[in-house]
This record gives C-alpha cells, sequence and structure tokens, in this order.
C-alpha cells in the first residue's frame, strides 16, 4: 500500500468525523448539484475573502429546504489587508477602520445579496470568527500561556522586523491551536514564497524552528506537521523537493485526524506546489463497565 497523499478519505471514516457542508438530497442528479453549487460557493468565497486582505481558514455549510448556514473562520492579513471597497456603479469608495465593520458590510451587502440569488432565494445565516481576535484571547486568559508565548516569541526577535515573517509565525501559531488548520498554513506558506525571490533556505529553516518550539507548548493540540514543497529553490535550473517533518504524522492511520491542503505558489522562478498535513491530538474516552 502506497502512502496516501490526501488522508481525507480516511478521516471521514472516523465516528467523530465532521462533513464541511452538509445536506440532504432526494436523489443522485439533486446531489451532483449541490456538488456543483458547494464548489462554486467556496471559490466564489475564499475569492472575494482573499481580495480584502483575508485568508479563509475553515468554512462549514449547511443546507436545508429554505435555509443555508455558513460557520466561517478567517484570518486577517495585516500586511495585504485592503481597508478600501470600490462600487462600481456609483464609484463611492468606503473606508472601513477595522475588520469588523468590512466584514459586516461585505456579508450584508455583498454575498448575502450574491448567495440569495445563486440559491434560489434562500435565507442565509452567516456566523463568522476573526482568528486573530480568538488567539489573542487564548494567550491572554491564561497565565503560563502568556509566558510561553512570549519566551518562543523572543527567540525569533529579529524575524519579527518583517512583516510577512511577523505574519507567518503568528499563523504557525494559531496553525497549531486550532483544527483543520492545514488551509490556512498552506496559503500562507505559498505567500511567503511569491514575496521571496531568492533565500528560500531562510524561509525553510524558519519554518522548522518556529514548528520545533510551537508544537510542544502546552495550547497545542498537534501531533506533529509535515510540509512538503517542491519548485525551483533559490532561482535553481532544475525543481527541487523540501521536506519538513516536525512531530509524528501518520499517513496510513484510520484512528488517527489529519488536516490536508494543497496550494501552488507562483514566483518569478515557476510555479511551487505546496501540501500540508497536520496530525491532529485525539482524544480517546473509555468506558468502565460496573457489572
Amino acid at each position: 500500500m502506497g502512502q496516501k497523499t490526501n488522508s481525507t478519505i480516511l478521516n471521514l471514516s472516523l465516528k467523530n468525523a465532521e462533513w464541511e457542508s452538509k445536506y440532504i438530497e432526494k436523489n443522485t442528479e439533486e446531489s451532483s448539484v449541490f456538488l456543483y453549487k458547494n464548489i462554486e460557493i467556496r471559490n466564489y468565497l475564499n475569492r472575494i475573502f482573499k481580495v480584502h486582505g483575508l485568508s479563509i481558514q475553515n468554512c462549514k455549510i449547511e443546507y436545508s429546504l429554505t435555509t443555508a448556514q455558513f460557520f466561517i473562520t478567517f484570518f486577517e492579513i495585516k500586511t495585504d489587508t485592503k481597508k478600501l471597497y470600490t462600487k462600481i456603479d456609483s464609484k463611492e469608495i468606503i473606508v472601513f477602520n477595522n475588520s469588523k465593520n468590512l466584514i459586516k458590510y461585505l456579508v450584508n451587502q455583498v454575498i448575502a445579496i450574491d448567495l440569495n440569488l445563486f440559491l434560489n432565494n434562500k435565507t442565509i445565516i452567516f456566523k463568522i470568527q476573526n482568528l486573530n481576535e480568538k488567539f489573542d484571547v487564548l494567550i491572554n486568559t491564561s497565565k503560563t500561556n502568556l509566558l510561553e508565548y512570549k519566551s518562543i516569541i523572543k527567540q525569533f526577535r529579529k524575524f519579527l522586523k518583517t512583516s510577512s515573517f511577523k505574519e507567518l509565525i503568528k499563523i504557525l501559531f494559531i496553525s497549531i491551536c486550532e483544527k483543520d488548520s492545514a488551509k490556512l498554513l498552506a496559503e500562507a506558506v505559498a505567500r511567503n514564497f511569491s514575496k521571496q525571490k531568492k533565500q528560500h533556505g531562510f524561509l525553510l529553516f524558519l519554518l522548522k524552528r518556529v514548528l520545533e518550539k510551537v508544537i510542544n507548548s502546552p495550547f497545542s493540540i498537534v501531533n506533529g506537521v509535515k510540509i512538503v514543497i517542491s519548485g525551483r529553490f533559490n532561482g535553481a535550473p532544475r525543481a527541487n523537493k523540501k521536506i519538513i517533518m516536525v512531530g509524528k504524522v501518520p499517513l496510513q492511520s484510520f484512528d488517527s485526524t489529519i488536516s490536508y491542503y494543497e496550494e501552488t505558489s507562483y514566483t518569478l522562478n515557476g510555479t511551487f506546489g505546496i501540501k500540508v498535513w497536520i496530525s491532529e491530538k485525539v482524544t480517546i474516552i473509555y468506558y468502565v463497565s460496573t457489572t
């Protein structure tokens, strides 16, 4: 049996597995329609959020006969966040002071209207969470977490001078605290590779060193992280493959929860293929019979 690249199929066999999309189809034809709509909606949401400097970490969709519910968690990219939104018809420029106002405007004035037409006038319900704010609450509510976070940050003080590296370090922290964070991490690595023309070894060194520190932190819910990057490193004439492996990532185990995502980074040296596996800790409950 060969190595499983995408372990999503194995994860769906677990009892506590959660599907990203939930709907009840009446026949096979309706199932294919739901699948098509699901792909189009996800591509649309990813595009809208990305244009405004927001990266979707997870998106769960639930359909019923009259409503469609969306549960979205996102990361605010500080370096790329666009505080301006232009309306094409009236050529009006709206300035937003924070991400809350931006999200509120996008959901109520743009996304809800478009999805309402696409889904044939269904009631649209949104529940959105900002991972930047959630991570700050997690760190500040516990003194142990705060001291551990500060001690790790001090070790990478020289990298914090660069805004892209500072953002990448925070995403690495969030990735080991949140479930299903492979997409967020893969997109962050792709953004950094698109900005770095050379000195890719410097970026790989930072990834491995930070992962080695954060995985053993008290707020980590991760057993291991595996990152495979293939492309022309440092402008080399031939493509090469680099593997970053920290902790344990069992790809053929049926009882392990693996978050997987792959992303492509477009650079002047060609494309870089990025694959990320994150092995999450599984809580096992033992039942003891008293009879």
